[in-house]
């Protein structure tokens, strides 16, 4: 595989992970799960990041390079995370 197609595959996979974490963070709904607001603001900067990085590629200002394959595995695991607690950032970091 070229270096080029690596590069387009872990950008591919860095925007869905992004889009996919923002939306499932976005309809999070809180029912009688406790209101922390410092939860609230890091719920509120990783949907931003997400937000940002999705825009950065669609406007072709993001091009993941050949290296950042272990950032890409974390985003999926974050993101596998934060869908296992139901959208719930308490719920992420206290399972950790």
């Amino acid at each position: 595989m070229g270096n080029h197609l690596v590069q387009l595959v872990l950008t591919q996979m860095t925007f869905w992970l992004c889009v996919v974490l923002f939306l499932r963070l976005f309809t999070f709904q809180r029912g009688d799960a406790r209101y922390r607001r410092s939860i609230s603001w890091m719920a509120w900067a990783v949907m931003g990041c997400a937000g940002s990085a999705v825009m950065f590629i669609l406007k072709g200002m993001l091009l993941m390079p050949l290296n950042s394959w272990p950032l890409v595995v974390l985003l999926g695991v974050f993101t596998i995370a934060v869908f296992k607690a139901k959208g719930n950032m308490a719920r992420v970091w206290r399972s950790a």
